[in-house]
């Protein structure tokens, strides 16, 4: 009997899950996409930036894998080439605000308009109106925001947390201790804003990188959060961070 109840409970508890996700619509934010198929969507935050993000590239071509790159908009219009070769290289770009600012700590008129700065200098790559809130922080009101410019807010269900300056083996633990079909993995191809002056090097990430693509090689293929929403229902789920107050304060 206690083995049938322990062999039920991962189902119960999805079933759960599930029911949460249907009830956050439509504000619940996109963190993953339940799918039979064995697809992952990484997404990279902060970029464009012209020494950082090739290096990316050139790990996800070798492993023949796509990407997602949520852009800061101050950046994709003072770096319109190495946009245009994330583009021709067939992965999707999204809008990650103009110049990142915490939408918990702006107003709606300067939200929006965050949204249609970095909107604009993205369209004459592709728009996909695709949305990450910087730090990954929201509130209802940012939400609504979000919805009323017509964005689908794209969070995550794997993070890496590398915008500090953990070891690769560190960054590829916690990304295997979630992974699953459907999920939306977060890394930083560069930070915008950092903490600490020296988390800027993003030699750790790429290591972390080149060790999951060779590890899961064969078991997931990686492709763009537009082509894994077409594979199975999106599962969303009411996503509001907020940082201390103290974290923003030591932004450099």
């Amino acid at each position: 009997y206690e083995a049938q109840l322990a062999s039920g409970a991962p189902r119960a508890k999805e079933q759960v899950k599930t029911l949460i996700s249907w009830g956050t619509l439509p504000l619940g934010s996109l963190i993953r996409v339940a799918t039979a198929e064995p697809a992952i969507a990484l997404t990279f935050d902060d970029g464009p930036d012209p020494q950082e993000t090739p290096r990316v590239l050139e790990i996800l071509e070798r492993h023949g894998a796509r990407g997602t790159f949520f852009m800061v908009g101050k950046r994709v219009a003072r770096h319109p080439e190495v946009v245009a070769r994330v583009t021709a290289a067939g992965h999707a770009v999204a809008n990650h605000s103009w110049d990142h600012p915490s939408f918990r700590r702006i107003q709606g008129s300067y939200r929006r308009a965050q949204l249609r700065w970095c909107g604009e200098a993205l369209a004459p790559h592709g728009d996909t109106r695709l949305f990450r809130p910087p730090f990954g922080e929201q509130s209802l009101a940012s939400r609504l925001d979000a919805m009323r410019c017509g964005y689908r807010v794209v969070c995550w269900d794997v993070v890496a947390e590398d915008w500090r300056d953990d070891p690769a083996d560190l960054l590829v633990q916690r990304v295997m201790r979630r992974l699953r079909r459907g999920s939306i993995v977060l890394f930083h191809d560069t930070l915008y804003v950092a903490d600490e002056e020296r988390y800027r090097d993003r030699t750790p990430t790429r290591e972390a990188l080149e060790i999951l693509l060779g590890r899961l090689a064969g078991s997931f293929r990686f492709v763009t959060v537009p082509e894994l929403l077409r594979l199975g229902r999106p599962v969303r789920w009411p996503v509001f961070h907020r940082l201390p107050v103290e974290f923003h304060r030591k932004l450099v």
